[in-house]
């Protein structure tokens, strides 16, 4: 990879704010520059800076958390020339991937994180699939594009923002094959695992759009991401750019690396030896990657973090069940209020509330705690002595008022169980 500077002229003031691409450089690489809400792409810098690729290469793509989290980035390519048309880069679009957000416990709350928030350092890259919440991933350099100069377009509405944010990368590609059959229908693909933005849905990002008719493969269409693996051509770049982004400066600086960045206009670390993929993660390493919904466990590939409660049908003892449940993400607030009408005596009862994510339960009524797991996920309560022996036709109102970390992701009932006890 090769970058040529050369003088070049102001296209289109933004607006300035909030998040950016840098790794390839943007159209502009001022560290302290801010975002453009006014697209399709930011106003050009006094310099012009051309990353030179070859048809086949990967290509890493970054851009700076700005102690944000959650959302999506969506990744587009057209001739340059044609980058001034929203609707240009609208038909085709590379993929939709994670914007990003600190995964290490108690580090993302409400939208935010403190930059930068985890973000991959340079001399890595994103190379699985399920890895993609660390501010960057790569890119497939189509096959069957004519020689010349392209623009690379990220568009993002990260954490709570409700308007989205453009910024701009040109490449100069080589070797391609512009013969090769490459005609595409349908969209273009989305990554596994993102957090949701707080305001802008996924649906907002693949309005209008549909995937370029883009070639990955030597000889036809191809996967944009089968060699995800293989190192990209710009691993030096660190998408973290400075620490002068950073709600925390002295807390960002002890993060890994960053005190190596020496130049944000052009942020770097030198690589010490041939640069290599990652490890494959695993359900023992201790981190929580690969799409797992806790360390180890969950996700797509390890074992389910702990058993879904079951509700037999011959300890069933209602005959209807209402259950309504509130979710108040800003202030990290969940209630529920259910309502059971009983079929069957019993003289004792279990109330199982099975969550998809940790919520602590701290108000209750009708009802007594009886055990939760470690994981704050299967709350189980039983009955007061004035609930305790229930007849038919009879009702019982149970509330539940809880909390919850707010990552940006809403807590839900995946299941509930109220059955005779033994």
């Amino acid at each position: 990879m090769k970058l040529c500077v050369v003088i070049a002229v102001v296209l289109v003031v933004g607006c300035q704010a909030h998040s950016w691409m840098s790794c390839p450089p943007s159209l502009d690489t001022r560290p302290n520059r801010g975002g453009n809400t006014v697209g399709p792409c930011e106003r050009e810098g006094k310099t012009k800076i051309v990353t030179e690729v070859n048809a086949g290469d990967r290509l890493k793509v970054g851009w700076t958390s700005n102690n944000h989290a959650g959302g999506w980035v969506r990744l587009a390519l057209v001739p340059d020339g044609q980058h001034k048309v929203y609707e240009h880069f609208e038909k085709n679009v590379l993929k939709i991937v994670c914007y990003g957000h600190d995964e290490r416990k108690g580090r993302t709350a409400y939208g935010d994180c403190v930059h930068p928030c985890n973000a991959r350092k340079g001399c890595e890259f994103m190379s699985n699939k399920y890895d993609g919440n660390r501010y960057d991933t790569t890119i497939k350099i189509p096959y069957n594009l004519k020689d010349g100069v392209y623009v690379l377009q990220y568009m993002s509405a990260m954490s709570g923002h409700k308007t989205f944010y453009y910024s701009c990368a040109r490449l100069k590609i080589s070797g391609g094959k512009p013969s090769l059959p490459c005609k595409r229908t349908g969209k273009a693909p989305v990554a596994y695992g993102c957090m949701a933005g707080m305001a802008i849905p996924l649906s907002k990002y693949e309005k209008n759009t549909k995937m370029g008719n883009f070639c990955f493969a030597p000889n036809g269409l191809g996967d944009q991401d089968a060699d995800m693996r293989k190192v990209p051509v710009n691993p030096e770049c660190d998408p973290r750019i400075t620490c002068q982004l950073s709600v925390n400066s002295k807390a960002c600086m002890k993060e890994d690396s960053m005190s190596k960045i020496t130049n944000a206009w052009d942020p770097k670390q030198t690589c010490s030896g041939a640069v290599r993929p990652g490890p494959e993660p695993t359900c023992s390493d201790g981190i929580k990657n690969n799409g797992e919904q806790m360390v180890d466990c969950g996700g797509p590939e390890c074992d389910a973090c702990y058993e879904e409660p079951t509700e037999p049908e011959d300890m069933r003892i209602y005959s209807d069940l209402v259950y309504n449940e509130k979710v108040l993400l800003e202030r990290g607030m969940m209630e529920v209020r259910s309502k059971i009408t009983i079929r069957k005596e019993a003289s004792n009862w279990t109330f199982t509330i099975f969550l998809d994510k940790p919520v602590k339960w701290t108000h209750f009524w009708n009802c007594k705690l009886i055990s939760h797991n470690e994981y704050n996920t299967i709350w189980t309560f039983g009955p007061m002595p004035w609930t305790k022996h229930v007849k038919p036709g009879q009702k019982i109102s149970l509330g539940f008022n809880g909390k919850f970390e707010n990552d940006g992701e809403r807590p839900q009932t995946v299941t509930k169980s109220f059955v005779e006890a033994t």
